[in-house]
């Protein structure tokens, strides 16, 4: 039986939250954050570019949508940070800053998002036009250059 997109997003959570907490406490491991990381990054895409746009037709949802994307607009920079320092074989001493960051917001994000988002995320119906979630994640491609909605404008 597959899960329901509540089921598959609050997991994903639960993954980056472990991914990114193992190096900020020392039990994690480089691969650990990398795939944390770039999970988050996917995850922050599927969901602007896809579930946010149905949930959106329900007006009742504008507001927290709006606080959803004003988050992801805060991690933004520390991603973008932990993955050109990955990326550059970094050592992980000097990830922990971004990771301490990522791992603070995604705190109060996740446990809104749950609630305010996901507890309808049902209503992303798959049909010819929406495929499902889970096929989403596993296959999409981020577009080059693809910045979330509310990411601050590059220097």
């Amino acid at each position: 039986m597959s899960r329901s997109n509540q089921e598959l997003l609050a997991a994903q959570h639960r993954v980056m939250e472990l991914g990114i907490s193992g190096l900020v406490d020392g039990s994690g491991s480089r691969q650990e954050l990398s795939e944390a990381v770039y999970l988050l990054r996917r995850h922050i895409y599927v969901e602007e570019a896809f579930l946010f746009p149905v949930i959106d037709q329900d007006q009742g949802r504008w507001m927290a949508l709006a606080q959803m994307q004003s988050d992801h607009g805060a991690m933004w920079p520390h991603i973008e940070s932990a993955i050109t320092l990955l990326q550059a074989n970094a050592l992980l001493d000097n990830l922990v800053p971004a990771a301490q960051a990522m791992l603070k917001l995604l705190e109060g994000h996740d446990s809104r998002e749950e609630l305010a988002i996901y507890s309808v995320g049902d209503r992303y119906v798959t049909d010819a036009n929406h495929p499902p979630l889970e096929t989403l994640f596993a296959t999409t491609e981020i577009p080059p250059g693809w910045r979330c909605l509310r990411a601050p404008e590059q220097a």
